[in-house]
């Protein structure tokens, strides 16, 4: 009597607010393997009997893939543990360069109770909209830019078992993409200025802006925070006396100036 009941109720109820249901993923997600022509020739009892539902329910279904029914829009109003803490997360990551763990750590001690994935997912998405907001859209002509970077470490083993590494400098000038490479046996600091003036003297001319990853040997990452890059004084003296502009990469592929 009572799922007689029910039954009848749900019929009224769905009569009375025709063209308004949500829709279960995995019976949507079935229907829609089929053509408009096949979901005609559908067993609506099978199908019932194996997402243990009503046949009235696949009929509505089908009724909504073929567009006579609209599909009600959810209503739900999410509130994460995280909002009375996000002010403080924006001010330690900006202000103090503070990582994800930092933070999570941080608003623990405030009464924080939820998971550090939760705000590690946070800061991501702060600090790629931050990198949206900073980056600097640019256009290259001849002579105006050049990208430096250090290809990946190669380690060569000799047939006396001697083992040596060797590093691959590569500047590459933005308008013709003409490439300059040289091998050396260290990332240093002076072996990368040995490197750009040979690169110098091989374009024969030097390009007003340069484009860097984060190297250390470029910015001093001590002094540096998320929005805030602190250049290396002795690389900042060997631009200036080189009269270049200095930009660094800001994570997501894009760079601004420093």
């Amino acid at each position: 009597m009572h799922f007689f009941f029910c039954t009848i109720f749900c019929y009224n109820y769905a009569s009375k607010n025709k063209g308004r249901y949500t829709m279960r993923k995995d019976i949507q997600n079935h229907i829609n393997r089929f053509t408009r022509e096949e979901r005609c020739l559908l067993n609506k009892s099978e199908m019932a009997r194996r997402f243990n539902c009503d046949p009235r329910t696949i009929h509505r279904y089908l009724e909504i893939e073929s567009g006579e029914l609209v599909q009600k829009p959810s209503n739900r109003t999410y509130i994460s543990k995280l909002d009375d803490y996000k002010e403080i997360i924006i001010d330690k990551v900006d202000k103090y360069g503070a990582t994800a763990m930092a933070a999570y750590t941080f608003i623990q001690k405030k009464g924080y109770t939820g998971k550090y994935s939760t705000v590690a997912a946070f800061v991501k998405k702060h600090k790629k909209n931050q990198i949206h907001k900073a980056t600097i859209r640019f256009e290259t002509g001849p002579g105006l830019q050049a990208q430096v970077d250090w290809k990946e470490e190669v380690t060569m083993i000799s047939r006396y078992a001697e083992v040596f590494k060797i590093n691959i400098f590569l500047m590459v000038l933005g308008y013709s993409r003409l490439k300059y490479i040289c091998v050396t046996t260290n990332r240093n600091q002076n072996t990368l200025f040995s490197c750009m003036s040979k690169a110098f003297d091989y374009f024969q001319g030097i390009p007003h802006e340069i484009l860097f990853d984060n190297m250390k040997t470029v910015v001093d990452h001590s002094k540096s925070t998320f929005t805030k890059t602190v250049i290396n004084s002795t690389f900042k003296h060997f631009a200036d006396d080189a009269t270049f502009k200095t930009m660094r990469n800001t994570g997501d592929g894009t760079f601004c100036f420093v």
